[in-house]
């Protein structure tokens, strides 16, 4: 599913204050450096030679939070800290030079590998840090970007490429007083523009107290600085990575392990939870994803959502959340207690497709504290305390990263080595990010399906052709002929870049799996299922439950549904003389995996509300 918000990561952007490349680096062209001798002159000049951090404490409000928030800032360097107290978000995000980090309310820290993430801290590093004012433009690559305008009033514009970053981010300077009013940066699908104003004199140094950046996807946010601090006694204590120290969990009896029993449906892990000592209520278990809970089950629970924020996932929509705190959080013998959860819609929005209902989600907050392995074969998920825990015996131990919140490790798909993205919450076995389609074509087979939806979750269905993978290597082990969904999006999760396929629960099932965040490895121990083949659906269909009618969402074109005449939107209402109301979403589903040449004899109604009856002969397409 691999949700993307930030419930544990807020850009604070108390000030992020941008500055031009230095004047005294390689000329190039001729209007760069005018343009930069002339900010550097606005800006301060021999001021960001003399200051070395910069303290910077105010007000923030994101999401329909307020609060507060600090910064630290070690100027000319990329160093930084920051923290956020917008109740009840808590989180600070931070680059020591070496590790992009994380943290939350909990006291939980964690260290972002993915390109991503880590490009999009160094650039704000670079850009906030005033770092290219340093000798040789602190190795950034600088361009004219040319003349831009905004509401009738002209700027002049910079393209900018920091050190130890793919990516540009625009610079936009006020012609008038040469200072840097806005920092663009496009990571992907989702661009986010910061806005400075409000230049105060720091001991000469010219600082914007006042900021609001907005990204593509409906989110923004907004600082005003209050205090201002150059070269702060205790600064350089803040610009070193915090340590990690939660305490909010435990096993019953001073236990080192429990074992819970889940249900397999889609490939998806569902256990049975308890909130606030209510419930249990029916999660799933989601390596992609984080704490999100129902908004109805977050009333019964009396944890009541504050804030509102646009979150994305695998659809190309976005989808309204709010924030809640849970008291306590309860799995087999394991308590989690005061947990941040975000309050969406999973009923409406992953029950439809699910078949079963879905309370809310688990992810990354328990990954995190708890060693944990999914044992497919046997049906159980156990959670082991740190200190001391194993993986079972027999299994592969591989390195992983987090790609924000998600594993990132190595895999090679049909001899193209490159990074991969571990979901327990996608149902397939492998869905290709839309980038690497379009750097390595030859990981694309000859024959495609047509385009359809593969999936649904946050933001909506997936969207995306059918294809077949001849090798899907991880560690030593192989797996063949596996199902590709090669995405056709340019919204959404799967548009982002550096990452070659996010691999599901169809891969995982084959594994005894267990992750450890931290030591970053996971271990492989293959299970029977490891060599059966990677059968997909033989109809073509993509069946939701909406209010208890198990209605089409998409009958792909060229397959069996297609050529039956179903459209989107008919309602099965039995198949072969058996009503489907007797039939669970995936029972129904199962009955299309029959033996290629088995007719089905469906009987529809429309969307007219007129019944019909067509013969569906089941076969491969795929």
């Amino acid at each position: 599913m691999n949700v993307s918000h930030t419930l544990a990561l807020i850009a604070v952007g108390l000030m992020v204050p941008v500055a031009s490349a230095s004047a005294q680096g390689p000329t190039g062209d001729a209007r760069v450096s005018a343009l930069l001798a002339q900010s550097r002159t606005a800006l301060g000049g021999p001021a960001l030679d003399r200051i070395h951090i910069l303290y910077l404490s105010g007000r923030v409000a994101f999401a329909g939070l307020k609060g507060t928030g600090e910064e630290w800032l070690e100027i000319g360097k990329l160093r930084f800290a920051e923290m956020a107290n917008t109740p009840p978000v808590i989180a600070g995000d931070g680059y020591d030079g070496k590790d992009v980090w994380n943290s939350d309310g909990s006291g939980l820290v964690w260290v972002d590998g993915g390109g991503a993430g880590r490009a999009g801290e160094i650039s704000q590093a670079f850009a906030g840090n005033y770092a290219l004012w340093t000798a040789d433009r602190g190795g950034a690559t600088v361009a004219w970007g040319g003349e831009k305008t905004n509401s009738g009033k002209a700027y002049d514009t910079l393209d900018v490429t920091a050190p130890g970053s793919p990516l540009p981010f625009k610079l936009w300077f006020d012609r008038t007083t040469h200072l840097p009013v806005r920092f663009t940066q496009t990571i992907g699908p989702r661009e986010t523009i910061t806005t400075f104003s409000d230049y105060r004199a720091v001991q000469g140094l010219m600082v914007p107290f006042a900021s609001h950046s907005e990204s593509n996807d409906g989110n923004s946010s907004d600082s005003v600085t209050t205090k201002a601090v150059a070269d702060p006694a205790d600064g350089a204590s803040h610009l070193t990575k915090p340590a990690s120290n939660v305490r909010d969990y435990s096993i019953a009896g001073g236990a080192s392990s429990t074992s819970v029993p889940f249900d397999l449906a889609d490939n998806h892990v569902y256990l049975d939870v308890k909130l606030n000592g209510k419930g249990p209520y029916r999660f799933i278990y989601d390596s992609g994803g984080a704490n999100i809970v129902d908004a109805s089950v977050a009333q019964e629970i009396g944890a009541a959502g504050k804030g509102s924020e646009q979150g994305s996932g695998v659809g190309s929509a976005t989808e309204s959340l709010s924030f809640a705190l849970v008291d306590t959080m309860q799995f087999g013998a394991a308590t989690v207690k005061n947990q941040l959860f975000g309050v969406a819609p999973t009923r409406a929005g992953f029950g439809i497709s699910g078949g079963q209902r879905v309370d809310g989600l688990i992810g990354f907050e328990m990954l995190a504290r708890f060693v944990t392995t999914f044992d497919y074969a046997n049906g159980r998920v156990i959670f082991q305390m740190p200190d001391g825990a194993s993986a079972p015996a027999g299994g592969q131990s591989l390195p992983f990263v987090l790609d924000g919140r998600q594993p990132q490790f190595a895999c090679t798909i049909d001899g193209v080595s490159d990074q991969c993205t571990l979901d327990t919450g996608a149902r397939d076995s492998m869905t290709f990010y839309g980038p690497f389609l379009a750097a390595h074509p030859t990981v694309v087979p000859k024959t495609l399906t047509a385009p359809g939806v593969n999936g649904f979750g946050f933001g909506g269905p997936a969207m995306g052709r059918l294809g077949r993978v001849a090798s899907l290597q991880i560690g030593t082990m192989t797996l063949k002929d596996v199902v590709g969904d090669y995405t056709t999006q340019d919204k959404g999760a799967f548009a982002m870049p550096f990452l070659a396929a996010n691999v599901g629960g169809n891969v995982w099932r084959r594994f005894t799996l267990t992750l450890d965040y931290g030591t970053q490895t996971m271990t492989l121990a293959p299970n029977a299922a490891f060599d059966q083949p990677d059968v997909y659906e033989r109809a073509g269909l993509f069946l939701i439950n909406r209010n208890g009618k198990y209605t089409v969402l998409d009958a792909r074109p060229g397959t069996a549904a297609a050529q039956a005449g179903i459209v989107r939107g008919d309602v099965i209402d039995s198949i072969d003389g058996k009503s489907t109301s007797d039939m669970s979403l995936q029972q129904v589903r199962q009955t299309f995996f029959g033996a290629p040449g088995t007719a089905l004899r469906l009987v529809l109604t429309g969307k007219d509300g007129a019944q019909r009856t067509v013969t569906l002969t089941l076969r491969d397409f795929v």
